[in-house]
């Protein structure tokens, strides 16, 4: 695996730090999970079946070893420090100025350890008016505008998976990676700050780069209004989606699909920028169609016109979908890393991953 042989230590909870560890595992790094007294918090949620630890927990944490570590004890941040010495990577998601309280912060690390890539994930950033408050993904999330792009402002609600907290891992692992590179040349270690309200803002560049050029704040179907995308129900009841995007061959194919070749020459339909606008009627005129017949039957007619569909599936559709099964993208505990790579001679099989650890 291309990070075969790097060692990485996490001392992480919850979810973004776990997950930065557990991407750099399916890598292959060696990654060990330093956790306090009783373990990660994530340990105890939701419970999981026979294994002795959650299925949150089992997500964020599969492929590490773990050790249980005191960082308030003397004994403890010794212990921390010799299993940082000679390591790679160190990632810590503390609120600012913990590590350094606890004696393996940034400045003291980088003169033990000059060729360490030190990554630390908060909330909010380092500094500035929020930077010392909890920071948990609902809050970010709603801070950082996901929220407000995905719900609508007058039923407001949490929603979805934990994405300031996945995206930051994503970014951290990016930042972790360029920063590998750079020593290899340089020799040199540096540090990486990641905070989960930058990431959710590079997240959403888009929608932000649309209102600051146009004055347009995206709310739940602007996205799918603009790439003329459409949930329709089949006659059974079955949701599935239809994706036209730019080309107009996709949408005249659709018309020819739904044996509907007078919308093309309805005024509110005639041009992309005109199904932009009439969104709502066009998506409400599609549906009137799609329950005339099964989903089964729609889908082999968009497959053989070419036009871009799906189910909209649950995860519990999903484990069962046959492109899912094929890729073998799930396994019995969770989800098998999604990368794939190859040599000049042969594709590489797809490692078996460690199960999460249990706690020592």
């Amino acid at each position: 695996m291309p990070l075969s042989g790097l060692r990485v230590i996490e001392a992480g909870q919850y979810i973004s730090a776990p997950y930065a560890g557990k991407l750099l595992a399916d890598l292959g790094a060696e990654v060990t999970k330093v956790e306090p007294p009783g373990g990660d918090p994530m340990r105890r949620w939701q419970g999981g079946g026979g294994r002795p630890y959650s299925p949150q927990f089992a997500a964020y944490n599969r492929g590490k070893r773990s050790v249980t570590l005191d960082l308030k004890d003397p004994d403890g941040l010794a212990a921390l420090l010799e299993l940082v010495s000679g390591a790679d990577v160190l990632i810590e998601n503390f609120r600012p100025g913990v590590a350094d309280r606890l004696g393996f912060g940034w400045p003291v690390m980088k003169v033990r350890e000059p060729r360490l890539v030190y990554c630390s994930i908060t909330g909010f950033g380092p500094s500035g008016p929020y930077a010392k408050r909890p920071a948990y993904d609902t809050i970010i999330s709603a801070i950082g505008g996901m929220y407000g792009h995905l719900v609508p402002l007058d039923d407001p609600r949490p929603a979805g998976p934990a994405f300031s907290d996945l995206l930051s891992g994503m970014s951290a692992v990016q930042g972790i990676l360029a920063a590998l590179h750079a020593r290899s040349s340089s020799g040199a270690g540096r540090r990486v700050e990641v905070s989960m309200l930058g990431a959710l803002t590079d997240f959403l560049t888009e929608p932000i780069a649309t209102y600051l050029e146009t004055g347009t704040v995206a709310g739940p179907s602007t996205r799918a209004a603009r790439a003329q995308a459409y949930g329709c129900v089949s006659s059974e009841g079955l949701p599935f989606v239809i994706h036209l995007s730019v080309p107009e061959k996709f949408w005249l194919g659709l018309l020819n699909v739904l044996e509907r070749p007078d919308l093309a020459e309805d005024p509110r339909f005639a041009t992309r920028e005109l199904r932009f606008r009439h969104y709502a009627e066009l998506e409400e005129t599609l549906r009137a169609e799609t329950v005339k017949r099964p989903r089964d039957e729609w889908f082999e007619r968009l497959t053989a016109a070419d036009i871009p569909h799906g189910p909209l599936n649950t995860v519990a559709d999903l484990v069962q979908d046959p492109q899912a099964l094929h890729l073998g993208l799930i396994d019995d505990e969770t989800t098998r890393p999604g990368t794939r790579f190859s040599t000049h001679e042969r594709r590489l099989p797809r490692p078996a991953t460690r199960p999460a650890p249990e706690l020592q």
